[in-house]
């Protein structure tokens, strides 16, 4: 009797074990970092596995990052974002995420959460009459004295956009998001740069905010010009 009645402790203390350990679900994941103003930067990615290694493929426009040094324990995950220093770390169950992305050398940590099953970067709540592809000239700051210029540039097909603002320097990465009416959403995501830009478009002139993880935070105009061209680096 004893005997049995230990076996039976054995198996339910077993069965609990199991149900503490959660697998994360393969398939499309919809990811969100909280940067300033209540606003959330969204991306997408695809969970699977390789020789029973879990793999994320993150992705950003044309942009694809595969991601293969992710550690996980009983229900804590380690994801080390490849090249850069940034990662994301947390507790998930077998569809959810929930945690930071961190840059310890900077000190920064960003609130973070993920789902299985969402597809859409963002939500579209409005069908747009607008279409922006194309070049735009851009002022980030503009009449301060961090003002700087920038190209938008941008394709547009049905509501879907994708694009980037390049400066004489650089360039804002692999962009993609929607025109929600007369809104304009753009992310973008690889373990360096977690970038949101929104604004409206209205009357031909683009207004908005470029967020940098949840630091930093821009003003942006722009408007379309076709023949704008950046400055040399060199000249400025």
């Amino acid at each position: 009797m004893k005997k049995a009645v230990l076996l039976l402790i054995i198996l339910i203390a077993a069965c609990d074990t199991d149900k503490k350990v959660p697998v994360l679900a393969e398939g499309q994941w919809h990811a969100q970092l909280e940067v300033m103003d209540n606003y959330k930067l969204p991306f997408t990615f695809e969970l699977g596995r390789e020789h029973g290694q879990v793999l994320i493929e993150v992705k950003n426009a044309e942009e694809q990052i595969l991601v293969d040094e992710i550690n996980l324990v009983r229900d804590s995950f380690h994801i080390q974002m490849p090249v850069f220093e940034g990662y994301l770390a947390g507790t998930f169950t077998d569809s959810s995420m929930t945690g930071e992305f961190i840059k310890e050398s900077l000190d920064r940590y960003v609130p973070f959460y993920a789902q299985v099953g969402k597809k859409d970067r963002f939500t579209v709540s409005k069908e747009t009459d607008q279409n922006i592809t194309g070049v735009w000239e851009t002022i980030f700051n503009p009449g301060t004295e961090e003002e700087d210029i920038a190209k938008g540039i941008f394709t547009q097909r049905g509501s879907i956009l994708t694009g980037t603002y390049r400066t004489p320097t650089g360039d804002y990465r692999y962009l993609e998001g929607v025109m929600d009416g007369d809104s304009l959403k753009l992310s973008t995501f690889d373990g360096a740069h977690a970038f949101l830009f929104v604004a409206k478009v209205t009357d031909s002139v683009m207004e908005g905010a470029f967020y940098s993880g949840n630091h930093s935070k821009e003003l942006f105009v722009a408007k379309p010009n076709p023949d704008f061209e950046l400055p040399d680096a060199n000249s400025l």
